[in-house]
């Protein structure tokens, strides 16, 4: 699929400017929660929960997100919070 086509059927632009799934959960979800399109997944999918950037504290507000739909994250983040707390 192209690139372009594929933005238009399932992205939109969020009000930070970035590509979004249309909807959520994300549409290549199968019923048993695993990736259908896993092998060909986009870097953002790969790098989820995005806790292993070096500059995750200038992202609080993705990985706040990411913190109340990954109890990963939420680990992290008390992590943080006892660490900077």
């Amino acid at each position: 699929m192209r690139p372009a086509v594929f933005a238009e059927k399932y992205l939109r632009i969020d009000e930070d400017n970035d590509y979004v799934f249309k909807t959520m959960p994300c549409p290549f979800l199968m019923a048993d929660n695993c990736c259908s399109v896993y092998d060909a997944r986009p870097n953002a999918c790969r790098n989820f929960p995005h806790t292993q950037q070096r500059n995750i504290l200038q992202k609080l507000k993705i990985t706040y997100n990411n913190a109340v739909i990954c109890p990963a994250v939420a680990v992290v983040v008390d992590g943080l919070k006892k660490h900077y707390g």
